[in-house]
């Protein structure tokens, strides 16, 4: 990876956060981030469960009307296949993510946010955290799973930050395993190699 190329350029992040009993269904703060993303040139590869490609289960609009038909009729079987597609397909991209940005307020009961969190801590993943009101209102659990450098009070914050990491104007730590350039390279070299063949076979 040469130095004085962005750090996090082209990277994979999964933003995390409550849907089902957020107001907004947890779409707004995503769309700042995205916005902001954009706006300070951080040229990131989000994957949002909020607006996933067309063909995955998704948990709003016509998705989340049906899975509250299928509470309602107490259809039990039905919600847990439609909803293990859900959570497969998300942890899926937490799999696949460099690191995981997520929104926590203790006043919406959430229940995927911190399953993707412990998911991402298990896979030694960072994990910034934008905390509703602040560290003080971050459950205590927390503190042992993300540093409070991590911890931010608002999106503003959180891409401030992640500015800095991209100009490598901060130190981080070694869960930043960032493999992006040289999947990149050996992709190249690969397709390189096919089209040297291809051509010697012709």
């Amino acid at each position: 990876m040469k130095e004085d190329k962005p750090l996090i350029d082209g990277c994979y992040v999964y933003l995390s956060g409550p849907i089902d009993d957020a107001k907004d269904k947890g779409i707004n703060w995503r769309r700042h981030f995205s916005l902001l993303s954009k706006q300070n040139n951080l040229n990131l590869v989000l994957l949002d469960p909020t607006n996933k490609p067309e063909g995955l289960p998704s948990e709003i609009d016509e998705e989340q009307s049906y899975i509250s038909t299928l509470r309602e009729e107490g259809k039990w079987s039905e919600l847990r296949k439609f909803m293990k597609k859900i959570v497969r397909y998300d942890l899926r991209m937490v799999d696949i993510s460099d690191f995981v940005v997520a929104y926590i307020d203790k006043n919406i009961h959430m229940c995927g946010t911190y399953n993707e969190a412990i998911i991402a801590d298990i896979e030694k993943k960072p994990i910034l955290l934008i905390i509703e009101g602040g560290k003080k209102m971050c459950p205590s659990w927390l503190f042992g799973i993300v540093h409070y450098d991590y911890m931010f009070d608002n999106v503003e914050e959180c891409v401030a930050y992640l500015c800095k990491v991209n100009n490598r104007s901060v130190i981080i730590d070694d869960k930043w395993v960032l493999m992006r350039y040289g999947i990149k390279k050996i992709e190249q070299l690969t397709k390189e190699t096919k089209d040297a063949e291809h051509c010697t076979r012709i």
